[in-house]
């Protein structure tokens, strides 16, 4: 949907959360995460979202259940879909919406997702 990059959050199409997630296929977490946040951020206008906002929304989307959200939602954000915003909510990157836009190309969403540096970890002195 490139075209949407293009349309103001009132001139978008009606499109149910069901049939938003039927177009873009998501297969990982991150992927489903990222796209609830997408769908929250440009078809609900509600850039600054909750874990239980994104939970509700996969509810409303009718997908499987999370194994556990918050967790899912800590992977989005450490591959650099998902930052925060403040007082407790995240909002969407502009990786995770190029993530979005090339979904359902899993392979291209591989190398958006892998381009993300990690941050390296550092050991504790013992």
């Amino acid at each position: 949907l490139a075209a949407d990059r293009d349309l103001a959050f009132t001139e978008r199409p009606g499109l149910s959360p069901k049939e938003f997630m039927r177009q873009k296929q998501p297969k990982t977490d991150i992927e489903r995460v990222a796209c609830l946040a997408y769908y929250l951020t440009h078809y609900r206008e509600t850039p600054h979202f909750k874990t239980l906002d994104i939970s509700k929304l996969n509810t409303e989307a009718a997908q499987i259940k999370f194994s556990n959200v918050a967790f899912s939602v800590v992977n989005a954000t450490n591959r650099g879909c998902l930052t925060a915003a403040g007082s407790g909510t995240k909002q969407l990157t502009s990786q995770g919406e190029d993530l979005v836009n090339v979904l359902p190309d899993h392979e291209k969403a591989k190398a958006v997702v892998g381009n993300q540096r990690r941050r390296k970890l550092r050991r504790r002195a013992k």
